[in-house]
């Protein structure tokens, strides 16, 4: 099975096995496959996880990623598709986790504190 399944894959366009969500533009789904934003985050800041839920490819990652890097005092993050988490490492001087949140779910995710 695992060989047919493996087959399938290399025969269809890659759009046919990407994320089809509502969140994808004109309907059509998203260009991107599924896979995490990972990256070495800084260990100097505060760190917190947050729990995101929506997300259904690596095009999906790769807006919260670039919605919580975008915000002043945040240093890094990181996106993980599979458990929905996301740890980011800031500067509690300059940002707090409330606007993270409102800068996850400004781009059409859900987010709470996981602790």
């Amino acid at each position: 099975m695992l060989r047919s399944v493996l087959a399938l894959a290399l025969l269809l366009p890659a759009a046919a096995l990407a994320c089809e969500g509502e969140h994808a533009e004109g309907g059509k789904g998203c260009p991107m496959p599924a896979a995490a934003t990972t990256a070495t985050l800084p260990s100097d800041g505060t760190h917190t996880r947050l729990a995101v839920t929506g997300m259904h490819c690596g095009s999906c990652a790769d807006k919260v990623h670039a919605a919580l890097t975008a915000l002043p005092g945040v240093t890094g993050a990181t996106v993980d598709l599979a458990t929905g988490l996301v740890e980011v490492v800031y500067d509690s001087g300059k940002v707090g986790t409330e606007q993270m949140i409102k800068a996850v779910t400004g781009v059409g995710f859900s987010a709470t504190l996981k602790g």
